[in-house]
């Protein structure tokens, strides 16, 4: 950074004549006369020196005194006043808005220096017109980044988005403050902005980018990992930091946030359109009132609070799964005679007012509410109930293998109650014996040692682990055999995948050789043509499942197909 015309103004320059040359009144001299504001301040920041410069630039007079004035409430210099008492923060310049809501916009740089004696600490305060380069990177009211670091970030973002493919996205949060008749001058109004800003800062995340913009208003950046759910999450964060009164002058206020949302590429190309675009659905933003926010796009604000309202419902049907969930049951035909040599319990919800929920999109809203572990032991309490009714009507039916998908997070020793999965279902150890556990199959490579030991304590129960959901990808079946795993499940996109490509019936080939080699039972899941069922039989599978064959069906319409002996194809 380079200061211009550090000199006092043409035709100002006092004369030398009469004046002694001693350092002291050389140092007086260019105090008195630089085209720059310098100040000097005591502990207490009360102004105890101040030269025209400075005197123009904050609006006092020249007899106007000093000893009563409180720089704080001159100008927002909170955050450059703390520094300047921490030896370990490197000064520096940084950036005041010096207007209020009634004011022009007056940008100023600020460096305070701390000196040596009993507290004093030097001001340097400029227009940024002065200054060429750049070098300023903090707001001198709150510490956080400055609109010129702001968009630097926004250019880095954007290149590593570029770069590697993924997303990222920027808010607009603009302050609602109380009106001036509300009785807050402009310190305070310094002082409630200062308090904003911590409060967003504690709901960010370190790694988001937090600036100050302009007076009561902010910028944040956002990158990976990020979907529009996540924002709405994190504006309604944003927001409810607000909620509590903040305190000013012995009274309190009440302030909201407007937030404006914009995703990069869905909304824009480039920095500029980007922050327009924030711009645009800032303004949609406040049309709907304090404590609000918008998307650009107006459809993805429809659909977040669609999926707000799904979360809603389903953490309420949470509480009473009984009364909310309940269970059917899809056969896994034998490949050869297409008779039943299996069942896997699947979950259904009836949402109300919406039909019901499949399983893939109500596993998806279980993991945003962090339920997977609640809603897998209910559908394992409620299948092994199933199960022992069966045993005690002395049903062959019971006889079956009977698979029920668990989520990893089902496997982790440090559950909420205390009691690991083998610990839970010693309770209903009557019903045990062909209990198929159908976990991920990419979980099996990554699994902890704690989790190895749980799947040993399990198979000793007489449980088989199944590696569900084998697709095209790789999979490690030294860690299949190493884990003990019995069966595996082929995932209904590889069997749709093998109808439309030679090459991936070769992949599946060889797949299912390698999982021959390590005696593990296979079953293909999804059938839903005669064309895939005549292309999965040729494949070495064990059994099949799917609508073709036999779509899921309830308890009572089971029981009936079994009793009517319709369990083949």
């Amino acid at each position: 950074m380079a200061i211009d015309q550090l000199g006092p103004p043409s035709g100002s320059r006092p004369s030398m004549s009469g004046v002694g040359h001693h350092p002291a009144a050389l140092a007086s001299l260019a105090f008195d006369g630089a085209r720059f504001g310098l100040a000097t301040l005591d502990a207490d920041d009360r102004l105890l020196t101040a030269n025209a410069s400075f005197r123009d630039l904050m609006g006092l007079s020249s007899e106007q005194p000093l000893h009563d004035i409180e720089i704080a409430r001159l100008l927002p210099i909170g955050s450059a006043l703390s520094c300047s008492a921490s030896p370990s923060v490197r000064e520096g310049w940084y950036e005041v808005y010096s207007r209020d809501a009634q004011a022009e916009s007056g940008e100023l740089l600020l460096s305070v220096t701390a000196l040596e004696e009993d507290g004093i600490r030097l001001l340097t305060l400029m227009p940024r017109r002065m200054v060429s380069g750049g070098g300023v990177s903090r707001d001198a009211l709150t510490g956080l980044s400055s609109p010129a670091l702001f968009r630097d970030r926004l250019e880095h973002a954007l290149v590593r988005a570029e770069r590697h493919e993924h997303s990222f996205a920027i808010m607009l949060l603009e302050l609602n403050l109380p009106p001036r008749p509300a009785g807050l001058v402009r310190w305070q109004r310094w002082q409630l902005l200062e308090q904003a800003s911590r409060r967003l800062r504690r709901v960010l995340r370190e790694e988001d980018s937090l600036a100050r913009l302009d007076e009561g208003s902010w910028g944040v950046l956002i990158e990976q990992p990020l979907t529009a759910q996540a924002l709405h999450g994190v504006a309604l964060r944003l927001e409810e930091a607000m909620d509590a009164p903040f305190q000013q002058g012995g009274g309190s206020a009440l302030v909201t946030l407007t937030i404006g949302i914009a995703r990069y590429p869905e909304d824009a190309e480039d920095v500029d359109e980007l922050m327009e675009s924030a711009g645009v659905a800032l303004k949609t933003s406040r049309c709907l009132g304090p404590g609000s926010h918008a998307f650009r796009d107006l459809q993805v604000r429809r659909e977040v609070e669609a999926r707000a309202a799904i979360l809603e419902q389903l953490q309420e049907a949470l509480l009473f799964p009984d009364a909310h969930f309940h269970l059917v049951f899809q056969p896994q035909c034998d490949v050869e005679t297409g008779r039943w040599i299996g069942l896997e319990a699947l979950v259904r919800w009836p949402r109300p007012g919406h039909g019901v929920t499949e399983h893939s999109e109500l596993l998806s809203a279980i993991q945003e509410l962090g339920a997977q572990v609640t809603l897998d032991r209910w559908v394992l309490s409620q299948a092994l109930a199933i199960k022992a009714a069966w045993q005690r009507s002395g049903l062959a039916l019971a006889g079956l293998p009977l698979s029920v998908k668990l989520t990893l997070e089902t496997l982790d020793q440090n559950v909420f109650d205390g009691f690991p999965l083998d610990q839970f279902l010693k309770r209903y150890s009557a019903a045990l014996a062909g209990l198929c556990l159908e976990v991920p199959a990419a979980a099996f490579s990554a699994l902890a040692e704690q989790h190895r030991h749980l799947l040993k304590r399990l198979q000793r129960q007489g449980i088989t682990l199944v590696a569900d959901g084998l697709e095209s990808g790789p999979v490690s079946l030294v860690a299949l055999a190493a884990l003990g795993v019995g069966g595996a499940k082929l995932a209904p996109a590889l069997v749709a995948e093998m109808e439309q490509s030679r090459l991936v019936q070769q992949g599946a080939r060889g797949l299912i050789a390698g999982l021959h080699e390590l005696g593990l039972t296979i079953v293909a899941a999804g059938v839903e043509s005669g064309s895939q069922y005549a292309l999965v039989s040729r494949l070495g599978v064990a059994g099949l499942q799917g609508h073709y064959l036999c779509p899921p069906l309830g308890v009572d319409e089971l029981l009936g197909r079994w009793e009517e002996g319709q369990s083949q194809v």
